[in-house]
């Protein structure tokens, strides 16, 4: 519901440290070898030494694109390199994938001058709630406590060559987390650049009364699995109070009660838009959506209404 952009250039050589620091360069190469049999063929970039580096920093894009040829062409070749063959129903890591899978625990719980990585990653995406619902603060209550939760996009049991991936990891709250872990639906990355999140989903309403409010949430391709599969429609329906309020304060102050307040407060010379902002508040932006729970329902809601 809410995009991400791609970190800093030194949050991702601040990662990488950390991920290089716990995975031995041995463990390293052996990945990068076994990967190569079921990865794009033009996965990798820069010298043979960069190759892992590489894998731990790709854009989403590259791991996305990764996935859909994996899926489609050498899945049986990457379970061959992933997993040992078991009669157990959960599938058992040849070695060199447990460590990469394990070393998560480890990367995310690494601390810097006394601040986990989990709540790092938080603070250098500039979110405080959650991106999948746009309801739940994610904000740390101490720097070693992170109110965050990182969810593997791609799972790191289904693909654990994506286990510490840093744009495979999605800062969300506990709800959405494990709803979606639930389900074997393709759904959205914030990181996914493909979607235009301005258009691709959007807020509006029926009814005027608390009995009858319904918030209803338009969306297209993989976003339906994204509101559908982590049940955020049915987690929105309880801020129909918010909507109706919004919807009361637009009627009371329309544009002909806006100006008589502005000819009431002329000695003060307000403008048109201060006078919205003192009752509508703030216009809500893109970055305002990452720290202001509900604010693409409510931005969108503010264009039907006309207010903004």
């Amino acid at each position: 519901m809410i995009q991400l952009d791609s970190y800093s250039v030194d949050f991702e050589k601040e990662y990488w440290k950390v991920v290089d620091k716990i995975i031995d360069s041995k463990t390293q190469k052996k990945i990068v070898n076994s990967c190569k049999k079921f990865l794009p063929n033009d996965f990798f970039a820069g010298s043979k030494d960069e190759f892992f580096k590489s894998l731990i920093l790709a854009p989403f894009e590259k791991l996305k694109k990764a996935e859909v040829y994996i899926t489609k062409n050498t899945i049986s070749t990457m379970k061959n390199e992933c997993f040992r063959k078991t009669k157990k129903k959960s599938p058992s890591f040849k070695i060199v994938y447990k460590t990469i899978h394990d070393a998560y625990k480890s990367v995310a719980k690494s601390e810097e001058k006394g601040t986990s990585m989990r709540v790092r990653i938080v603070k250098n995406t500039g979110l405080t709630v959650c991106p999948y619902c746009n309801r739940d603060y994610i904000n740390s209550r101490a720097e070693n406590v992170s109110g965050a939760q990182l969810d593997h996009f791609f799972s790191k049991s289904e693909f654990p060559v994506f286990a510490v991936c840093l744009y495979n990891l999605v800062p969300v709250c506990g709800n959405c987390n494990r709803v979606k872990n639930t389900q074997s639906l393709s759904f959205t990355s914030p990181f996914d650049n493909s979607i235009d999140w301005e258009k691709d989903i959007s807020f509006s309403y029926s009814g005027s009364t608390l009995k009858d409010i319904k918030i209803i949430i338009n969306n297209k391709g993989n976003l339906a699995n994204n509101i559908n599969g982590m049940r955020i429609d049915e987690a929105y329906q309880i801020h129909g109070i918010e909507v109706l309020e919004l919807i009361e304060k637009e009627q009371m102050y329309n544009s002909t009660q806006r100006e008589e307040l502005k000819r009431v407060l002329a000695p003060v010379n307000l403008t048109d838009l201060e006078i919205k902002k003192i009752i509508f508040g703030s216009e809500i932006t893109k970055d305002c959506m990452r720290t202001k729970p509900l604010g693409k329902m409510m931005h969108d809601l503010h264009k039907e209404l006309k207010i903004y």
